[in-house]
């Protein structure tokens, strides 16, 4: 199957929500019967972060129309997923709270990154070590379980043999299967006033909640959490 060009890319992008469900259901149907389903997944989740989200991460708690009660038809996480596609980086995004920012940019775009460019590396930046950690585990647990992404990505991915990894671990970090070898692993997480790390310089610097209710109750507090974001830019 031929990579997608920029104009269908861009034509993609473009389309409606239920049209681009209908396209997905097309590629996949149509790559099964010729056995090329999983270069079908990977050309699809290179280039669209809401199909990775929605139909390869299981995420449809982001589908605008969803068929239980109480729920609203709107269109707020497909079009932050093509907001957050169009301009990825240097941004400062002020959604409310339960609105899919940590889903869309922490875990899923981190995670398209790194399946188009495994020698990417990411340092993962909150308040304390703990929450970064958290976000971190997020992106494990699916390079783990995801069977469908470990067929589509053998050159990348570990699959369930995680052991095999040169780093795996909360502490440390994870490292995919990559052709270079730096100081970082591919993904680690930090913490802003609970300690940085020495001698890391990642191509990615990534924050999530870096300010806590805890963290703004004295000026020291302020004045402490701005300090460790300053010296963050260093990585």
């Amino acid at each position: 199957m031929k990579n997608f060009s920029p104009q269908q890319i861009k034509d993609l992008h473009e389309l409606p929500v239920v049209d681009l469900i209908h396209y997905w259901d097309e590629v996949e149907t149509a790559a099964s019967k010729d056995g090329k389903l999983e270069q079908a997944v990977r050309l699809l989740v290179g280039v669209d972060l809401y199909y990775l989200l929605v139909r390869i991460c299981g995420r449809r708690d982001m589908l605008p129309c969803v068929d239980r009660p109480g729920f609203i038809d709107n269109q707020f996480a497909f079009e932050r997923c093509r907001e957050v596609e169009a301009n990825p980086d240097g941004f400062l995004d002020l959604w409310a709270r339960e609105h899919w920012k940590s889903s869309i940019i922490t875990f899923g775009k981190t995670v398209q990154d790194i399946l188009n460019d495994p020698e990417v590396t990411f340092g993962i930046f909150s308040h304390t070590r703990p929450i970064a950690k958290a976000f971190m585990r997020q992106i494990m647990r699916e390079f783990e379980s995801n069977k469908l992404l470990h067929a589509s990505y053998p050159d990348v991915l570990w699959g369930e043999n995680t052991k095999a990894a040169p780093k795996w671990s909360e502490d440390d970090g994870i490292i995919v299967k990559r052709k270079t070898n730096p100081n970082e692993a591919t993904v680690e997480a930090w913490g802003l006033v609970d300690g940085q790390p020495t001698s890391k310089h990642f191509r990615i610097l990534l924050y999530d909640d870096v300010v806590v209710a805890g963290s703004v109750t004295t000026p020291e507090m302020i004045e402490k959490t701005m300090k460790g974001l300053e010296q963050s830019y260093n990585l």
